[in-house]
This record gives structure tokens, sequence and C-alpha cells, in this order.
């Protein structure tokens, strides 16, 4: 998927998506990973990931905010975790910059689920 020297950028973005859906989880909470191959722009192959979590969800007044840079939408977590208000918006740039999109679907109180599209080559 990516060279050893590009790795530890994708690994923060999985760290930082990862991290937030613990933070905003209830405890023992589920966390489900998923990936597979789909067809992208002009029917190239494409590796999709997502992470889904049963939390908090993101309110809609602030789910155009969350990938800015110290976002308005920056929130506790479930444990009173304090947030940088960084972590989106590097894992936005990061993907960006591989060619790949980010996006998410959240219903508030039932959880969000975040998307990472990138080629696969």
């Amino acid at each position: 998927m990516f060279r050893k020297n590009r790795s530890e950028p994708f690994q923060r973005v999985l760290h930082n998506i990862l991290s937030n859906a613990v933070k905003f989880s209830p405890k023992n909470g589920l966390i489900r990973i998923s990936s597979k191959i789909v067809k992208g722009e002009f029917h190239k192959p494409q590796w999709l990931l997502a992470i889904k979590d049963e939390g908090i969800g993101i309110p809609f007044e602030i789910q155009g905010f969350v990938f800015d840079q110290f976002s308005e939408a920056q929130r506790p977590g479930t444990e009173g975790e304090t947030p940088t208000g960084l972590g989106l918006y590097f894992a936005k740039k990061t993907i960006e910059q591989h060619a790949g999109r980010i996006w998410f679907e959240s219903v508030e109180n039932k959880g969000t689920t975040f998307f990472i599209e990138l080629p696969s080559y």
C-alpha cells in the first residue's frame, strides 16, 4: 500500500481516527474496521477503509467543521479527554497528499463511520 518511508504519516492518520473512535465511545463500545477494493474514479481500483464506532456521534451543527485546523468542532471525549483540534485536520491533509479522500457519516447518539479511500497501487 505505502512504501516504508511513507507509512508513518498514514499510521498517524489511523491512530488519530482510532483514538477518536475510542475517545467518543462508551466503555466496551464496539469499533469495527473493514477494508475492500472498490472501483474509483475512471474505474481505477481504490482501497476503501471504514472505521465505525457506536459512540456519541458528531452533532449535525458541527459536522462541517471537523476537518478544520483548530476546529470549532472540538469537544471533550466521553471520559473528559481534551481535544487538540489537529487530528482530523492532519488526517485530511495526509490522505489528500496521497491522492485520496476522507469523509464520514454520523448520527448523534448512534455513532460515526470514517471512510478513507486511496489509490490501490
